[in-house]
């Protein structure tokens, strides 16, 4: 019997390992087939369909073929990098094959800032000659945001519109902390540093709601003026209507001026047409973003280089799963952009609300090597806060969108303690033998005694202390000029110019040019960092689950309303875990919507 059972083990395992390899080879396969460039030959008289309906990233990283597979699902197209959306818009500009372009918008997932970068690209599209048409079932304010900016805005007429403002949302566990018997003990150096308060209180403080109120209400004005502007509404207008709710059914914002005219989609079409000047029944051939972008070549010509380098992430020690800015990823690939003869400038794209203090004073340490060789510019995101701003402090110069949130200079550490929860509701006791009074510091089933948490303090202020001064060396600014403006605070990228903690309002392709002159160079080829592992080391990696905790349960919790909760609760576990000094931004704007569909 033994033996049966020994037989029917082995064959179900070599069954199970040839459907493994099957898959496998299949992914590699796969990804060795999409690797390679394909070419890609646009119909003439096209027109460039933008729908950006994926998650928009400064640049893709994965190239596995487990990407490939969200094209499997209908509503979701293949991610395409805010790098290709502007390169595609760029050349359409000049290209005789597209004749427009159509804002096909449903929802985004991105900041304003790179919202911001898209909608001022179509803006110097129109200038071509060619239209931009937008058209949408319902629309709410960042789809509007970008749509205003085209020639005419198109609606269902059975559609809707929401116009009523952004709200900032942070969510608090402190009271549901309490109930599970567990107590965050904080420490920070910076009164605006709200990182900790999630945890720590059930409303915000004086402090951060005064910093919250007044980065809002910049992103909120830097947006209407915009919309201002294209639609030659006045901002007071705007804001009228957003308060007073009178605006209701799509007809009513075609009145006020918001839309141009109401449609179904074949009608929309159709207009597109005359505006194109061809026949109704002519089939006019719709490009996506996606087969675009593929079509192109590299930007640029001549020996020369400029590097784009990309951090998009939360900053960690250590080697990465792409999701991150790794210390030692990031900082062996500044090193060789340092160590190219050929590049002749770099450009750091930075996209993060900043991470553990060390990795960030390596990243720093990498960074300011290579600005003492080469001209370093760097182009700030929809956010380069805390951490992402210390990596950037030893640029040439600092480009940020007015939307873009920055500052958050400050730093925290967090301790549980767990006591309640572990002795008295689960029953659960430990005991040490340590070889001193404070041996078993950081332990997380007693509270810290006054001398720890002072010792704790001290090495928290002089991480703040050496923020402090890396920022005052890199903006030629004195320590206590910069502890006027830092504190935690958060500022957006209009507000920091003010400050001195940016130098120039734009996107990266601004700071692309800024870095050509700094370098002294008008003909070169753009190369772009880092290198996107190859499909293999991808499958690899993520069959052994190498990716953030992070990354997959917010993935899992996708769609959900839980997104949020689920980042704050794995933020607490790492930072409250790992006992590091953490100088990360304390949260995201959210901004609420609400449909009645």
């Amino acid at each position: 019997m033994r033996f049966f059972k020994v037989v029917l083990a082995s064959a179900v395992g070599y069954v199970l390992a040839a459907v493994v390899l099957f898959f496998l080879l299949f992914f590699v396969i796969a990804g060795i087939a999409g690797s390679a460039k394909q070419e890609v030959v646009i119909p003439s008289n096209g027109v460039l369909n933008l729908k950006l309906n994926y998650p928009i990233q400064d640049k893709i990283m994965d190239a596995s073929p487990f990407a490939a597979l969200s094209a499997l699902d209908p509503n979701q197209q293949m991610p395409v990098g805010l790098n290709d959306i502007i390169h595609a818009i760029d050349n359409a500009k000049t290209d005789d094959n597209i004749k427009g372009v159509i804002l096909d918008l449903t929802t985004f997932s991105a900041g304003y800032a790179k919202l911001t970068e898209v909608r001022n690209k179509l803006n110097e599209f129109k200038e071509s000659g060619k239209f931009v048409y937008a058209y949408a079932d319902y629309y709410y304010y960042p789809t509007y945001y970008v749509a205003s900016v085209a020639d005419s805005v198109f609606a269902n007429p059975e559609g809707e519109m929401s116009f009523t403002g952004m709200v900032a949302q942070v969510s608090f566990f402190a009271g549901a902390l309490e109930k599970l018997g567990v107590e965050i003990q904080a420490v920070r150096a910076g009164k605006f540093k709200g990182a900790v308060e999630a945890y720590t209180r059930n409303n915000l403080s004086p402090e951060n709601r005064q910093q919250i109120e007044a980065y809002i209400n910049s992103v909120f004005d830097e947006t209407l003026n915009a919309i201002s502007t294209s639609r030659n509404l006045t901002v007071e207008k705007l804001k009228s209507d957003a308060d007073e709710l009178k605006l209701r059914s799509v007809q009513d914002y075609v009145d006020a001026g918001y839309i141009d005219a109401t449609a179904y989609r074949d009608q929309f079409y159709s207009a597109m047409k005359v505006r194109m000047g061809v026949e109704d029944d002519t089939k006019v051939p719709l490009v996506s973003e996606q087969k675009y972008a593929q079509s192109l070549s590299i930007e640029g010509s001549g020996s020369d280089r400029i590097a784009v380098v990309y951090a998009s992430g939360d900053i960690v020690g250590g080697k990465g799963d792409g999701t991150q800015i790794a210390a030692d990823d990031m900082a062996a690939t500044l090193k060789a952009v340092r160590l190219n003869d050929k590049v002749k400038a770099v450009v750091f794209r930075i996209d993060s609300r900043g991470g553990s203090s060390l990795a960030s004073d390596i990243i720093w340490r990498e960074a300011k090597l290579l600005a003492a060789e080469k001209p370093l510019i760097v182009s700030m995101s929809d956010v380069a806060a805390s951490g992402g701003y210390y990596i950037a402090t030893p640029a040439r110069k600092i480009f940020a969108e007015p939307t873009t949130i920055t500052g958050s200079i400050g730093v925290f550490g967090l301790i549980p303690n767990a006591q309640k929860l572990l002795n008295d509701k689960m029953g659960l006791q430990f005991d040490y033998v340590g070889t001193g009074k404070h041996s078993d510091i950081g332990r997380i089933d007693r509270a810290m005694t006054a001398d720890e948490r002072e010792y704790i303090g001290s090495i928290i202020d002089k991480i703040y202390d050496t923020f402090l001064s890396r920022v005052a060396e890199g903006r030629n600014m004195n320590k206590e000029q910069v502890n006027e403006i830092a504190q935690g605070r958060v500022w957006t990228g209009v507000m920091a110019k003010e400050v001195g903690l940016v130098d120039e309002l734009g996107g990266l392709q601004m700071a692309i040019a800024s870095a050509a002159k700094e370098a002294g160079i008008t003909e070169y080829k753009l190369r772009e960092y880092p290198k996107v592992q190859d499909p293999f080391t991808n499958i690899v990696n993520k069959m052994q689950g190498n990716t953030s905790l992070q990354t997959q349960l917010v993935e899992a919790t996708k769609n959900t309303g839980f997104e949020s909760y689920i980042k704050q609760l794995n933020d607490l576990q790492r930072w409250g875990t790992q006992h590091s000094v953490q100088a990360i931004m304390p949260y995201d704007i959210t901004v609420r919507n609400y449909s009645l569909r």
